[in-house]
């Protein structure tokens, strides 16, 4: 099933406020990962997440701090989420910011760079809890030599100040990610469709959904299951936006906890939604393709 969409009703100056205290936040969050970068005691692990296993760093909880005084400093109108903080409220507005505030962690702890700061706001609709076709602006900081990607609903894509074009036809690169023998077959399905193709797994999910989307690569393979709504808000509307399409198995996860979406892939192109499609069928993996996130046709 495919599912179109629509955005929730805002002016397009709200869409633009929106799109501007992300793109600021997003990148004074990537300059405080810069500043500390190299420093050994930020890469100290200090707590473990209640949500999952998975432990929280010294610069995870100093940057999660440091976003949520910029978002008040920005007088944002809502409240936050965010993997180290969980649910915060900011204010009682309509408005919920959902923030990854170092996605690649483990690369950064490693003075590996690529890393990023995601952060998405969607609305606070009445009557039900607010899931990932309420988002409706976000931004992709790079913490390193790279322009703030962002986006706002029916906006479209940019890079710095200026709308970003992606890539056609696309770079033939496959990102993906796998743990074990039966996610492996679906990336070695998909080169064997798509021969030629490099392979990368680079530690930074919100990256490689962005640089998909971009064009960068033709092909983001995530099905093990882990990602979360703070990884892939911002990301998987990047995408969308871009014309690419996104494969996520849990549509309908709330952005007031830190709850998985499970399995994600997007495909950058059309050609690429054909391999992907038929080496998720063939794996056992083609339930996750009656979730099929995509804008409205014009």
């Amino acid at each position: 099933m495919n599912e179109h969409v629509e955005a929730p009703a805002l002016t397009r100056r709200e869409l633009l406020d929106l799109l501007n205290i992300v793109r600021r936040v997003a990148g004074e969050a990537a300059g405080f990962l810069r500043d500390k970068f190299g420093a050994e005691e930020y890469t100290e692990v200090v707590l473990r997440h209640s949500h999952d296993a998975d432990e929280g760093l010294r610069i995870d909880v100093e940057n999660e701090k440091h976003i949520i005084e910029l978002l008040r400093t920005e007088s944002f109108n809502g409240y936050f989420l965010g993997e180290e903080h969980g649910l915060t409220r900011i204010s009682d507005g309509p408005f919920i910011a959902v923030v990854d505030p170092l996605d690649g962690s483990k690369n950064y702890a490693s003075f590996i760079p690529w890393s990023a700061v995601s952060i998405a706001i969607a609305v606070m609709p009445k009557g039900r809890e607010p899931r990932l076709s309420d988002v409706v602006a976000g931004a992709i900081a790079p913490v390193h030599s790279w322009p703030v990607i962002s986006f706002a609903r029916g906006l479209g894509v940019y890079e710095g100040g200026s709308k970003a074009s992606p890539r056609r036809p696309p770079a033939r690169m496959i990102l993906a990610y796998f743990e074990n023998t039966d996610q492996a077959r679906v990336v070695q399905r998909y080169m064997k469709l798509a021969p030629g193709r490099p392979l990368r797994s680079l530690g930074s999910a919100c990256l490689e959904i962005t640089w998909t989307s971009l064009g960068r690569a033709e092909v983001f393979i995530d099905v093990r299951g882990k990602l979360r709504v703070v990884d892939v808000a911002a990301a998987v509307w990047i995408a969308v936006e871009s014309g690419s399409t996104v494969v996520i198995e849990n549509l309908g996860a709330s952005l007031t906890r830190v709850e998985r979406v499970g399995s994600v892939a997007v495909a950058s192109s059309s050609d690429s939604m054909k391999y992907l499609a038929k080496a998720l069928e063939s794996e056992g993996y083609g339930y996750l393709l009656k979730n099929i996130f995509k804008p409205r046709a014009d």
